[in-house]
């Protein structure tokens, strides 16, 4: 069985049809609402984590975003973010400071840490769109399970950073507008 591990899944563009495709998958987002609708769909083949995954074990303090449900608005609900990151902080810009709706603290792990307390010992692809926090999870990675196939969003990163550190593990790095995708 293929596995997938979704860091930072919100409620669209989602591997979820993966699931429906005979993968395993695991899906990592801090925000309840948004944990509680994947728990909710009750998938057989699906474990989600209400938590961050970040450099360090123990908390994370996070910038909430409002939710919406108007359609242009929508992109709002995926941009929660650490509250401290190396990448952009969007609910800190002045602009969007009004789209902040609460700072939260959630449990955080690193990504080693997080693949051992369940067992996870072959990625087949990993997915990371956690809002400029990407650089923090990666950099602290020891790469003990090497994914088969990433992408990540690296709007909000350094991503020549990004493409050289993904290459000293092997990887082959294609960058595109908002997103890189790294192969074995």
């Amino acid at each position: 069985m293929k596995t997938f591990v979704e860091l930072g899944v919100c409620d669209f563009s989602t591997l979820e049809p993966l699931l429906d495709n005979g993968w395993k998958g695991y899906f990592v987002e801090p925000i309840e609402r948004y944990a509680k609708k994947l728990i909710d769909k009750g998938y057989e083949y699906a474990n989600v984590t209400q938590a961050a995954i970040s450099s360090y074990n123990g908390e994370l303090k996070m910038y909430q975003s409002k939710e919406y449900t108007e359609n242009n608005l929508t992109w709002v609900n995926g941009i929660s973010h650490a509250v401290e990151q190396q990448g952009e902080r969007l609910l800190t810009l002045p602009e969007n400071e009004h789209l902040i709706e609460d700072t939260i603290t959630v449990p955080c792990y690193t990504l080693q840490t997080y693949l051992k307390m369940n067992n996870i010992t072959s990625i087949d692809y990993l997915k990371l769109d956690v809002e400029g926090h990407e650089t923090d999870i990666i950099e602290s990675y020891d790469w003990s399970v090497l994914p088969t196939f990433i992408k990540m969003e690296h709007n909000h990163i350094d991503d020549i950073k990004m493409k050289d550190i993904l290459e000293e593990q092997g990887y082959i790095v294609s960058v595109e507008r908002r997103d890189l995708y790294a192969v074995r």
